[in-house]
């Protein structure tokens, strides 16, 4: 499709970056691995840091950095879940913290299992961060809900 020897895009396609390779919100999956990606990296990055010190910091970065990818994953889903369930104006309040404050429930549980000792400021960006994310990301499903209708 394209002339050999060009390093650039035609100047007829200047968004085609931007239309092909750029992930869509539009689109469930990219939305839910896009979600469990990043909680996985950031989550488990903030366990290592609060944790360097301790003897238990890899158990509490690999848990953390694994309850943080699936519970990103399975949280953002069943947000979308609760979203679908409800009407405005609770649809946006409750979708976004309801799921996610049962899954940190779950999340302190298992750091106090496994004996993690900074269980509160392991969790804190979970609280501060994730809590904000899901709020932006159900503010994100009713652009999209109003824009379909």
């Amino acid at each position: 499709q394209y002339p050999r020897g060009t390093w650039s895009l035609p100047q007829s396609e200047p968004d085609w970056w931007a239309n092909n390779m750029t992930p869509s919100f539009e689109h469930k999956r990219t939305r839910l691995l896009v979600t469990a990606i990043s909680s996985a990296t950031f989550y488990g990055g903030w366990a290592l840091f609060v944790n360097w010190n301790t003897e238990s910091r890899v158990a509490s970065t690999t848990a953390q950095a694994l309850c943080s990818f699936i519970a990103g994953y399975y949280v953002a889903s069943l947000v979308e879940f609760v979203f679908g369930l409800l009407e405005r104006p609770w649809r946006v309040p409750i979708a976004s913290t309801v799921p996610y404050f049962g899954v940190l429930g779950i999340f302190a549980g298992i750091h106090y299992w496994i004996g993690t000792p900074h269980i509160l400021y392991t969790l804190l960006p979970n609280i501060i961060v994730g809590t904000a994310y899901f709020i932006l990301y159900c503010v994100k499903l009713e652009k999209f809900a109003v824009d379909t209708v």
